[in-house]
């Protein structure tokens, strides 16, 4: 997974995207800045946008006017709008070949940070690219870096380093923002882990250590461009975009795999189960209803994985199993109420009297002692 999975100090170089179709224009560029600072190339404003939405460690974006595509001016337009803020308030460096002022003039009104033109020197080009980075203060990180979050035993030497919520939830809407625009797919995955014990039967607590070691093996199994985070004790969220539904659903249930085959049970003396309760937009509608928010499909995803624990199921919880489940625990609940009888008459009661269902007399005569009184009184006095 390439986002959050480097650990984070202030040593690291900052991280510059460049996008330009001009092979010759990224490596003069590259030339200029190698060694202190890190780069990404993007080959138009399409490469860019989506790189900058899954790389949370680009500070500054330095891009062309004319590409293909999407051009400067689109880019900007994107980034500017974002509801990221990571994304909307990243320093953006305009590189033209020309001069002209109302080029400039332009660039500036979409967002630009700065202008320099194509033939600038390495000198001049670090000095803007070091103030816009905060090199050489006593800033904080920016707030752009990832905060990680270890998953790891202290004296274990394979631990790993997962988005922290805040974070996750920034890059998952940014990915949510870009299917949504590019009208792609965007699946999100509540990953929940349920134990057994193999002696009793019996639902119990998730080990810490189980739980460790399940999110090793889920960070191991997700693609390169997805992002992941622990969010419950026994808990994982996943986010993934562009891709198909079908899918998706094949990638939850390797996720699911990956967990119940990890020969984590026979350690802790428990048997295992993943429920992945799965939420994408796909499901629904956009002619008839608006997409549904990060909030709303998380809500969503969230039901179907406690549905599917309820259920004791490993394996993907979507919009089918969901009702599938419900129906059933319906079902078991209409068969758990008590049958309400129809209490009898007075004649009915005094028939299974007469043929010795005394239980059943007993079991309906409070009911009839008022009205039954009055004719005991009146044998009472005939004898």
């Amino acid at each position: 997974m390439a986002i959050g999975n480097s650990i984070v100090d202030n040593a690291v170089k900052p991280r510059v995207l460049i996008a330009d179709d001009s092979r010759i224009v990224r490596a003069t560029l590259i030339k200029h800045i190698d060694g202190a600072f890190e780069f990404r190339e993007a080959l138009d404003g399409e490469q860019a946008w989506e790189t900058l939405l899954l790389d949370p460690s680009i500070r500054v974006v330095i891009t062309d006017l004319t590409m293909p595509k999407l051009d400067g001016y689109g880019l900007l337009k994107r980034i500017r709008a974002s509801k990221v803020s990571r994304i909307r308030n990243v320093p953006v460096i305009v590189i033209s070949g020309s001069d002209e002022q109302a080029e400039r003039e332009r660039a500036k009104s979409f967002g630009a940070t700065d202008l320099i033109t194509k033939g600038i020197g390495t000198a001049q080009l670090l000095s803007r690219l070091d103030i816009l980075t905060g090199l050489g203060n006593d800033q904080e990180p920016s707030p752009s870096v990832p905060q990680e979050v270890p998953l790891d035993n202290p004296s274990s030497d394979d631990g790993i380093k997962l988005l922290s919520l805040e974070e996750f939830q920034s890059q998952a809407e940014a990915m949510r923002e870009f299917a949504l625009n590019q009208a792609k797919n965007f699946v999100l995955l509540r990953v929940a882990i349920g134990v057994v014990r193999t002696d009793s039967a019996a639902a119990a607590e998730v080990p810490p250590e189980m739980v460790r070691a399940a999110g090793r093996l889920l960070y191991r199994t997700v693609r390169q461009t997805d992002c992941m985070a622990q969010s419950g004790e026994a808990e994982f969220t996943l986010a993934s975009n562009n891709i198909h539904f079908d899918s998706a659903r094949n990638f939850a249930q390797r996720v699911c795999n990956a967990i119940i085959g990890g020969n984590l049970s026979e350690k802790h003396g428990a048997a295992i189960f993943a429920s992945c309760g799965m939420a994408a937009l796909s499901e629904f509608d956009p002619g008839t209803a608006p997409s549904p928010s990060l909030a709303e499909l998380s809500s969503v995803a969230s039901r179907r994985s406690v549905l599917g624990l309820r259920q004791g199921v490993s394996g993907v919880v979507g919009a089918e199993e969901e009702a599938l489940f419900a129906e059933k625990e319906a079902a078991e609940a209409d068969a758990a109420e008590p049958v309400q009888e129809d209490p009898p008459d007075l004649a009915t009661l005094l028939q299974w009297a007469k043929e010795g269902k005394q239980d059943l007399v007993m079991r309906h005569i409070g009911k009839f002692s008022s009205e039954l009184q009055p004719l005991i009184a009146l044998l009472n006095q005939a004898k």
